[in-house]
């Protein structure tokens, strides 16, 4: 198993769990379960975090195919920039989580407003994962 292997098992991860956070997550807010909303962003903080590793393969993934004849540098270019902005999608979107989370704490409500500002921010995480999925 090299790095391009390693980056194809990991990066399946974000590309299917922030649309599956995003789907759980409106399940969640028509329900109105508190319960379930704290599950739905707890599965949006830990998408966010599993992204960052799926990201750090990336490099070696493209060190290791770069001189394969196959590959287009500039479909992996397109590729990394578009990953990139979804790294960053992601990352907001699972701080964003993490504080209603925290706000929820001790039995309180799940804020309306930032789970829904949370539905966004996965929803085009799972856009831009999608854009990067498909470019390479």
């Amino acid at each position: 198993m090299n790095a391009a292997h390693l980056h194809l098992m990991l990066n399946h991860l974000p590309v299917l769990g922030a649309p599956f956070a995003a789907l759980l997550l409106v399940w969640a807010l028509f329900r109105r379960s508190r319960d379930l909303l704290r599950t739905a962003l707890g599965v949006a903080v830990v998408v966010a975090a599993v992204s960052y590793p799926v990201f750090l393969t990336g490099e070696p993934a493209e060190d290791r195919v770069e001189d394969a004849g196959w590959a287009s540098e500039r479909l992996v270019h397109q590729h990394e920039e578009r990953a990139e902005l979804g790294l960053i999608a992601v990352l907001v979107t699972g701080a964003i989580a993490a504080a209603a989370l925290w706000q929820s704490r001790g039995g309180r409500p799940v804020p309306t407003p930032t789970a829904s500002l949370t539905l966004a921010g996965l929803a085009l995480s799972a856009a831009l994962f999608a854009a990067a999925a498909l470019s390479g």
